[in-house]
């Protein structure tokens, strides 16, 4: 990913465990010296089964747990979990946090996915980047529109453009998973879990790339922002 001076990694999930799925490329960029700030847009009243305002405390405490783990700023919009909508008071809430922070990248789920929460979430992170100017305007601030990059998917085709070599922290990636021990089938890591599959995914991932360990993303399309290349290599 392109390196800039203002050094604000934000990613978006839908829930609270899905911006640990790119736990490998957070830890790099934190250990090169980036703010990275995961925001959740769902409140987490979906656990084990239950839906209760419990499980939002249980569900928040967990993603704090893993953000001090790897060194990210959590930031919680509290909208309800499995009925998210990309609507005028989402983008705008969303807006208000680009701006605030100022990222010059920002990572969410792709356009296609199989939650309805990720799908909604994705629309909405993009309609709020490129809203972004009118929310700083009307904040009395100016800031410059974010890269945004769709993240890799389970269970739906995902094309990669751009992959990252997380070889050195894939333990540090299942350890940040772990934080969510609500989404774990008996409370701890086990075969067939999220754990596992992304064990299973980024090996995948890092055969295609040529590294052992790899997650894997795409850039949203936008007028001459490519990669370009003097020769095919």
């Amino acid at each position: 990913m392109p390196e800039n001076d203002t050094n604000t990694l934000m990613l978006v999930g839908a829930h609270h465990d899905d911006n640990e799925l790119m736990a490998g490329t957070i830890a790099k960029h934190v250990k090169a010296g980036w703010r990275v700030v995961s925001m959740v847009t769902t409140d987490g009243r979906h656990a084990r089964g239950t839906v209760s305002e419990e499980n939002v405390k249980i569900r928040e405490q967990e993603s704090c747990d893993a953000a001090e783990l790897l060194g990210m700023e959590p930031v919680f919009l509290r909208f309800l979990e499995d009925g998210f909508r990309n609507t005028e008071e989402t983008c705008r809430a969303v807006g208000e946090q680009i701006v605030k922070w100022a990222p010059s990248i920002i990572i969410t789920h792709p356009p296609l996915d199989y939650h309805f929460d990720h799908m909604n979430t994705s629309n909405c992170v993009r309609d709020a980047t490129y809203r972004c100017y009118g929310y700083a305007m009307a904040a009395g601030k100016n800031i410059k529109m974010p890269r945004l990059y769709y993240s890799d998917a389970w269970f739906v085709h995902f094309d990669p453009q751009i992959y990252v070599d997380v070889s050195d922290y894939i333990d540090l990636k299942g350890k940040s998973l772990a934080c969510h021990i609500s989404q774990l089938p008996g409370g701890e890591p086990s075969e067939g879990d999220m754990i596992d599959h992304e064990k299973v995914r980024s090996r995948f991932r890092g055969i295609e790339a040529g590294v052992k360990h790899a997650e894997a993303f795409r850039c949203a399309p936008k007028l001459a922002k490519t990669y370009m290349s003097e020769l095919l290599t």
